[in-house]
């Protein structure tokens, strides 16, 4: 379940996360384990993305839920629970937008392109909407034509642009007879002009290279934002700017302490989180590479 939600947020949300373990002070009430996936948002906190938790045979003998096995007996079930939730939206926001508003992946964007036609003259009006419509009608990806008369071209950018629709196609009267249209981005804001011939295969292009982009930002500003210290001071300090990878020695007390003091917790102990370095709280023997921060 982990990877599947890890592909949803990494493959479609382009959001990059660190997986692991749960400690025990974290973990879901009850469960044997907890596994979670951890992002960091632009403002250097932690934001826990989804969860997965090994519950045992603890909540079945509280309620009794039994089934019968290959012997015919009565057996307490094993259970899993997991889940992942709105939150998500609120990452995805977060993590691509910016001032001029949002910045959707493609893969998620309900409208993938909008093509604006630009034209001020009536006699313009039927050449540049016919062409919209064409351009419309060859592409393979979600796109609509905005062909509302009540607003200025620049009103529309502006309007895509704060929905996060990741392509604009620009279409005038010159265009037309030139035979090309422009498209702009919204991640970058770059702009290409495009003959028509060339229309479909430069969407699809644009559209893979948007997701990609916003990925590789994503997990660039992530790779940024990992501190790594053995120095409690120092841990302190950095914790304004992110993720610090620190030496724990996995007991509850060190981890209240650091709580109290710093107002940070551990967000996710990897899977491959063996050590042999000290605590970075008590200087003892450490267990635990963990990942500590401050969260939502």
């Amino acid at each position: 379940i982990l990877n599947i939600y890890k592909e949803i947020i990494e493959d479609y949300l382009a959001i990059p996360v660190i997986e692991g373990y749960k400690s025990d002070k974290e973990k879901f009430v009850g469960a044997e384990y907890t596994l979670t996936l951890e992002a960091m948002m632009p403002d250097g906190r932690a934001l826990q993305m989804g969860t997965s938790h090994n519950l045992g045979q603890n909540f079945s003998k509280v309620f009794d839920i039994k089934y019968l096995d290959k012997s015919n007996r009565e057996v307490y079930a094993w259970q899993a629970s997991w889940g992942i939730s709105w939150r998500l939206i609120g990452a995805m926001i977060m993590v691509h937008g910016d001032d001029k508003g949002l910045i959707i992946p493609p893969k998620i964007a309900p409208i993938q392109a909008v093509i604006i036609p630009i034209y001020y003259k009536k006699k313009d009006k039927d050449i540049v909407l016919e062409k919209a419509r064409k351009v419309r009608d060859m592409l393979g990806v979600r796109v609509e034509v905005d062909d509302r008369e009540e607003y200025t071209p620049g009103y529309k950018f502006n309007d895509w642009e704060l929905k996060g629709v990741p392509l604009r196609i620009e279409i005038g009267p010159r265009d037309v007879r030139d035979g090309k249209v422009v498209i702009a981005r919204r991640d970058n804001r770059q702009k290409y002009e495009v003959r028509d011939e060339d229309i479909e295969a430069k969407v699809d292009e644009l559209i893979n290279d948007i997701q990609s982009n916003l990925y590789n930002n994503a997990k660039r500003f992530l790779e940024e934002s990992i501190h790594s210290t053995n120095n409690y001071q120092e841990m302190r300090r950095l914790l304004t700017k992110g993720f610090v990878k620190a030496t724990w020695c996995g007991k509850e007390e060190c981890e209240n302490k650091i709580k109290d003091e710093t107002g940070a917790d551990i967000r996710v102990i990897p899977f491959d989180a063996d050590t042999d370095n000290n605590c970075i709280y008590c200087n003892e023997k450490g267990r635990y590479i963990a990942y500590f921060a401050k969260a939502y």
